[in-house]
This record gives structure tokens, C-alpha cells and sequence, in this order.
């Protein structure tokens, strides 16, 4: 094979693709070039613990709580399963929202943070301190989380009995602690939900300190993390 360099007059003759390009080429480029099938039977994979990692620092921390404050303990409050759960679903639907409010301000759904609320209309609601006044869009994505905060106070209230219960009841145990790294249960079980929790609530710390640390504005950063897929 041949190839001609345009303008230049040189004639080079390409190497003949063998198996010693071995370190050049992938494996499947170099077995496809061949007129091999693509080799499939040694793919990397991840090996996940199949037992769980339960550090007794952890254990001792939920024990001493529990003699301290039976009163609060009882009810799942505290370093338990239960409060990491719904620190986990929280954090969770944080992300979700997070990601809502980015494409919102994108897409001029919600206004600016340019354009702030007059104190004079809006009083004390719309003061931050020494006079100056809160952002539109602040106001508008603080009474949209108000709202769901007046859905989950009501769940939590009268949850229906399909409904996953804010506190332990009267007896209840908590359910056994998911360890350091949980075992990798994929579809709907606790395991899953306990690694897409702590996920969620480390991306949140992550997007906050880069925010802080970078001066970026915290909707521009998370779009930004996420390749820009957003506005």
C-alpha cells in the first residue's frame, strides 16, 4: 500500500499491519485488521466485595448513640440505617432538583440572577442583610422546594401503607448496617439504593467546594461537570 504526500513528492511505504503492532494498535483494532472477530472473552471486569465491610468504629458510634439518646434512637434518629436512607433519598432528590433548576435557567424558564426583588414590595422576605435584596430566581426555586417540603411533612404525617415510614415505630428494628462499601446489588433493593445515596450526597459536596473553591456559580458548575448537556 501506498501513500502519496500531496505537494510534497515523497513516497512512503507503509508498514504491514502484523501482529507485532501489537503495542501500537489495540488488540481489537489489530485483530479486525486482520480479518479477526473482535476478541471478546477476557473483557477487564470490577471485582465487588462479596461480603460487607463493617468497620467497628462505625458499630461503636451506633451503640454509644443509642445508650446516650435511647429517647431519640428508638425513632431511627441519629447514626443509624434508617437516617442514612433518607439522607440518601434526600440527597438524591437534591441532585434531581439541582439538575431541573440548571436546564430551567438555561432555557429562560425561571429569571436571571441578575434580576433581584424590590424590598420595598417584597419587605423582609427579600432581604439578605444590610439591604441587599435576594435574586429572583433564589426566591422562585426557595418557594418551589417549600412546597415539597409541605408534600413530605404531610407524608410523613399520614404516609400511605405502601410508603417506606420517616421514623421507626414503637418496637421497630432498624434494618442491618450496609457496611463500608455495600454489596453490588443491581434493580430495586437496598443495596442499590444505599450506593446511589452516598453518590448523591458526595456529588453535592463536590459541586458545593468546587463552587466555593472555583467562585463559579453553582447551577454554571454543575452544568459545566456534566459536559455542558444542560444550556
Amino acid at each position: 500500500m501506498l501513500f502519496f504526500a500531496s505537494g510534497a513528492g515523497l513516497v512512503t511505504q507503509a508498514r504491514p499491519v502484523t501482529e507485532s503492532t501489537r503495542s501500537t494498535f489495540s488488540r481489537d483494532a489489530v485483530r479486525v485488521a486482520l480479518g479477526k472477530p473482535p476478541a471478546r472473552d477476557k473483557l477487564p471486569t470490577i471485582k465487588m466485595p462479596e461480603e460487607k465491610i463493617i468497620l467497628d468504629i462505625f458499630t461503636k458510634a451506633m451503640d454509644d448513640f443509642k445508650n446516650e439518646y435511647p429517647q431519640f434512637a428508638k425513632w431511627g434518629w441519629g447514626p443509624s440505617v434508617k437516617a442514612e436512607t433518607w439522607n440518601g433519598r434526600h440527597a438524591m432528590f437534591g441532585f434531581l432538583f439541582i439538575w431541573i433548576s440548571a436546564f430551567c435557567q438555561g432555557h429562560g424558564l425561571i429569571p436571571p440572577t441578575s434580576e433581584l426583588l424590590d424590598i420595598k414590595q417584597w419587605g423582609t422576605l427579600a432581604d439578605l442583610g444590610g439591604g441587599k435584596p435576594i435574586s429572583a430566581q433564589r426566591a422562585v426555586i426557595l418557594i418551589a422546594h417549600v412546597h415539597v417540603l409541605i408534600v413530605s411533612i404531610a407524608a410523613t404525617i399520614a404516609p400511605f401503607s405502601f410508603q417506606d415510614k420517616l421514623f421507626l415505630e414503637e418496637g421497630e428494628l432498624d434494618d442491618e448496617p450496609m457496611g463500608l462499601i455495600p454489596l453490588w446489588k443491581r434493580g430495586l433493593t437496598k443495596e442499590a439504593e444505599t450506593w446511589n445515596g452516598r453518590l448523591a450526597m458526595l456529588g453535592i459536596l463536590v459541586l458545593v467546594g468546587g463552587s466555593f473553591g472555583t467562585n463559579t456559580p453553582f447551577l454554571e458548575l454543575t452544568n459545566k461537570l456534566f459536559g455542558n448537556v444542560l444550556f
